[in-house]
């Protein structure tokens, strides 16, 4: 037995966010149908979104917003649910609002489209909708998704869902460091590229070396490999190449390393066909150092602007992306701890990109004390295991060295593993 869908009008939205919630999170198999007499004839478990309710089945009343094929400025009207608000409210429905209309205008990041047309810069968690409600520290449309499981399971009982199990996936990203070439002239060659491009960390790691802040990169990929070897899964790493032609890299050690490892590339966002260049010349390094690499994933932790980020991601040849989170404020970005192929709300369609959500960052728990971080940690990973998600933290490489600076870091990413059951 399955869940069979019914809607006047089955719009592309539609059909992207109810099989997200029921086949991707609550693992059911769901059917869509516009035919009023053939879903009422069905023996298949029946819900239907729309205006009124068909007959005897779970109703859920619809709003304007998944029925829409245009990108509109929209100011949510809320109304109290539990501890929270909730956007879209509505009467006569199974709930006191649109679930389905509310998790699409989250997971499709609806806002932040709206936020890069009408200014520059960044968008930040406080301007957020999330924020406001109070529904940013949740994974909220799964925990919506387990109402919707219960609401079912009290009108069918005997309807059986499969079960989801709860994962814990860190990720880890470092720049690789550049090596003095040999000969006068490349080597001066080489110091004017180090001097006047950016880009190049050469200097800086020299700089970061001689004052003790700086790590040896496979020093510490080796013990964070230790730290693995006990444990059910591994870390995924994701590179930052210095603009430097591939000779002046090293790369041995780390490529002994990283031989069995998943690896991405870091910091991969592009706004122009320049910055379209690099990412390809990024990834053909990136395949120097791992010549196995065959799905091609991508962490961008500076702004993540929409949908220019992952169209250019995505026109890489990239599929999939761990650059859905803040990286200065804790919580679900998305509104979800499952990964989600990406909508594109300027092609209204669903893309082949999958969307990797992570909620908490090395960068953010350098600034609480052990206590507090820990506690954080610890409600963040319990969040995620109610719901059977999948738990996205990024590191820093260097927050796992041996260096007194980092230890509490290090400490607390022990603490993660261990906290998670990895």
């Amino acid at each position: 037995m399955q869940l069979i869908i019914f809607s006047n009008i089955l719009t592309p939205r539609i059909k992207y966010i109810f099989n997200f919630i029921f086949k991707d999170i609550l693992k059911a198999e769901v059917e869509f149908t516009g035919n009023s007499q053939y879903f009422l004839q069905s023996e298949h478990i029946k819900i239907s979104y729309g205006d009124e309710a068909l007959g005897e089945e779970i109703f859920f009343k619809s709003t304007p917003l998944l029925f829409s094929n245009k990108l509109e400025e929209i100011k949510p009207k809320t109304i109290s649910f539990g501890e929270y608000q909730v956007p879209f409210p509505v009467d006569r429905s199974a709930l006191p609002f649109d679930i389905f209309a509310a998790s699409f205008f989250m997971i499709s990041r609806y806002e932040e489209y709206l936020h890069q047309r009408n200014m520059e810069g960044a968008f930040k968690a406080s301007k957020s909708y999330q924020h406001k409600w109070r529904l940013l520290h949740k994974p909220i449309i799964d925990e919506w998704a387990l109402i919707l499981k219960s609401i079912i399971k009290k009108k069918h009982p005997n309807f059986k869902f499969q079960e989801k199990k709860f994962q814990h996936q860190p990720t880890i990203h470092f720049s690789m460091l550049t090596h003095f070439p040999e000969g006068f002239l490349n080597r001066a060659k080489f110091i004017f590229s180090a001097a006047f491009k950016k880009e190049n960390n050469y200097m800086k790691a020299k700089f970061d070396r001689a004052t003790g802040v700086g790590i040896n990169n496979e020093e510490v990929l080796e013990q964070v490999e230790e730290i693995f070897a006990s444990k059910k899964s591994n870390p995924l790493y994701f590179i930052d190449f210095p603009d430097v032609p591939m000779d002046y890299i090293r790369t041995d050690r780390i490529s002994k390393t990283l031989n069995n490892q998943s690896v991405g590339l870091l910091r991969p966002c592009a706004s122009n066909k320049q910055k379209m260049t690099e990412i390809k010349e990024e990834l053909v390094k990136l395949k120097k150092i791992h010549p196995n690499l065959i799905k091609l994933t991508s962490q961008q932790l500076d702004t993540l602007k929409f949908p220019i980020c992952y169209l250019n991601i995505l026109n890489s040849g990239i599929t999939s992306d761990y650059s859905m989170g803040y990286e200065n404020v804790m919580g679900f970005r998305a509104g979800t701890c499952t990964p989600f192929n990406w909508y594109d709300l300027q092609l209204e369609k669903v893309t082949p990109l999958v969307v990797n959500s992570y909620c908490l960052t090395d960068h953010i728990l350098q600034f609480l004390t052990r206590e507090e971080a820990t506690k954080e940690i610890h409600q963040y990973i319990d969040a995620v295991k109610v719901v059977n998600g999948t738990f996205y933290s990024s590191w820093n490489l260097k927050s796992l060295s041996d260096y007194p600076k980092y230890k509490k870091l290090k400490s607390l990413f022990e603490e993660m593993l261990r906290y998670s059951g990895n």
